[in-house]
């Protein structure tokens, strides 16, 4: 017993799956950052957090060593805090510019 219709050949087979290959080439700038913007922010929190931690750490340590009890503390924590907020700054400038996001490095947008 013989079909009347016949089944797709392999020319519209890799018709087809190339189409589908050329839309996951390009993804939607949109859709993939929107995934991305929870872990950005993440980093963005670490960092302050880390340059905070470190200051204070590295105050208490010089201020036992030097016997300068409060002065060097505030001073790290001053300075960790500022260099904190510049690498998370730096980070989700790097995390917005469009080279993050797919487009075009020669044009000089990428850090």
């Amino acid at each position: 017993m013989a079909r009347k219709d016949r089944p797709p050949s392999f020319e519209e087979f890799d018709a087809k799956l190339e189409k589908l290959r050329e839309q996951r080439r390009a993804p939607p700038a949109r859709r993939r950052r929107r995934g991305l913007a929870a872990a950005d922010g993440m980093q963005a929190g670490i960092e302050v957090v880390a340059g905070i931690i470190g200051g204070v750490l590295l105050g208490y340590g010089l201020d036992s060593w030097f016997g300068t009890r409060p002065l060097l503390v505030i001073v790290f924590f001053l300075l960790g805090s500022f260099a904190g907020l510049l690498n998370a700054y730096r980070h989700l400038r790097r995390a917005g510019s469009p080279a993050a996001e797919g487009g075009d490095e020669a044009n000089g947008d990428a850090v």
